[in-house]
């Protein structure tokens, strides 16, 4: 394997959920293999493989995005049959209180105005005892995201940050925090 092919492996492997920085898939999946339940995966993108690979580690997952072609895109390379698309806003998910085991969310809050707001609604379709995941570039406001955080009633259990090409801005780093509600 030459030096390209190995660069393509490890970037697959390390961003095989999406946008999530080096290390941060890791701490997701272990989320999800602790307890695979039914996973709200809000702002999905086009990309099926990345939703399929999600899929993989929990019971069942809703990928939503506003962007209905999104929706359409993914759907149409997804291979995950526990996988259900559907286009929502995250600032108002058409599910019942409680009804998600996890709410995944990466790079979404690129383009959230309101993270309180957002990060509210994901408390209102998790279960207790369930998670909230999301990430963002290092660009975008960390303090702004974990207050955001606490003032939606979310604990913070875990931070990290790590490389990622796809990353905003100058500093192809990426953050990630893991709120877990009460």
């Amino acid at each position: 394997m030459n030096y390209k092919q190995l660069i393509l492996v490890w970037e697959s492997y390390h961003y095989r959920f999406g946008l999530a920085g080096e290390g941060q898939a890791d701490a997701i999946q272990a989320v999800l293999e602790g307890d695979p339940g039914l996973v709200l995966n809000v702002g999905c993108g086009l990309n099926g493989q990345k939703v399929a690979n999600l899929a993989s580690h929990c019971d069942a997952q809703v990928a939503l995005d506003k962007d209905a072609g999104m929706v359409r895109a993914a759907k149409s390379t997804c291979v995950a049959g526990n996988a259900t698309f559907l286009s929502a806003d995250a600032h108002s998910l058409p599910f019942a209180a409680s009804c998600a085991h996890h709410v995944i969310a990466l790079g979404l809050f690129a383009y959230i105005l309101d993270p309180v707001l957002v990060l509210r609604e994901f408390r209102r379709v998790t279960k207790p005892g369930g998670h909230v995941i999301i990430t963002n570039s290092v660009s975008r406001s960390l303090e702004t995201h974990k207050r955001a955080g606490s003032d939606a009633g979310l604990a913070l259990v875990e931070e990290a940050e790590g490389y990622c090409p796809a990353a905003s801005g100058d500093v192809k780093r990426r953050y990630m925090l893991i709120f877990l509600r009460n």
